[in-house]
């Protein structure tokens, strides 16, 4: 029987970077959800961003706005998801191999990483509120995604120890931000890309981390029985 190692402090980075981020949305975006006021139009996929939960000052084009507590929850978290991302990014050296180029071509894609970190905790201190700023720091998480996922899943397809469907998956992710940032879609239909965009990069993070726990714990364990 394998043993895994219980304290999930001695787990690679971006396994502990994976589990925060799960936890951004269980315990930030949901309860930002739930505090929507009750005489607020429904909020979905379909009429509103994401970050349509973080706008508490003034009601928006799309005639909403969040509580001031649901708010705080949502700009919070947005936060500390990209305190999450910074640290997932910045422990992806799990994906260096002795090729000089498939490692700088993952640190470039770590680069990007981080640079996505950053903008997702300035766009938690510039609430959608704010207008331009909010604006501005949006584009640069979907730019520097589109970056990042470039680079580290074609390191990726270069390293034998990871599961290239990883990489295909990830460059499919990285098309949705593309969409997303440089082609004019109905608002419908693009405030649904969003969403899925989001989400579809947490399931990329998600398989990733576990390829790396997989690696660096697992079969680490199991050749030490």
């Amino acid at each position: 029987m394998i043993k895994i190692e219980k304290n999930p402090f001695k787990w690679p980075l971006p396994v502990i970077a994976m589990i925060l981020m799960w936890c951004t949305d269980l315990f930030f975006n949901l309860p930002s959800f739930l505090l929507i006021p009750d005489d607020m139009p429904p909020f979905t996929p379909f009429t509103n961003y994401h970050s349509d939960l973080g706008n508490f000052m003034t009601l928006n084009r799309r005639n909403f706005a969040n509580s001031f507590i649901g708010a705080q929850f949502y700009n919070t978290g947005q936060v500390w998801m990209g305190l999450t991302i910074i640290l997932f990014a910045g422990g992806l050296y799990f994906l260096y191999t002795e090729k000089k180029l498939q490692k700088y071509l993952v640190i470039i894609g770590q680069v990007f990483g981080i640079l996505a970190g950053i903008a997702l905790v300035m766009n938690g201190i510039f609430s959608e509120d704010t207008g331009e700023p909010h604006s501005f720091w949006s584009m640069v998480i979907f730019a520097s995604i589109i970056g990042a996922e470039l680079f580290i899943n074609i390191g990726i397809l270069l390293n034998p120890k990871f599961k290239k469907f990883i990489a295909y998956f990830g460059f499919a992710t990285m098309a949705m931000s593309a969409i997303l940032l440089f082609l004019y879609l109905p608002p419908a239909l693009n405030y649904f890309m969003e969403f899925i965009a989001i989400y579809i990069a947490e399931t990329w993070i998600t398989l990733l981390a576990l390829n790396i726990f997989y690696n660096e714990v697992w079969k680490k364990e199991s050749k030490e029985i």
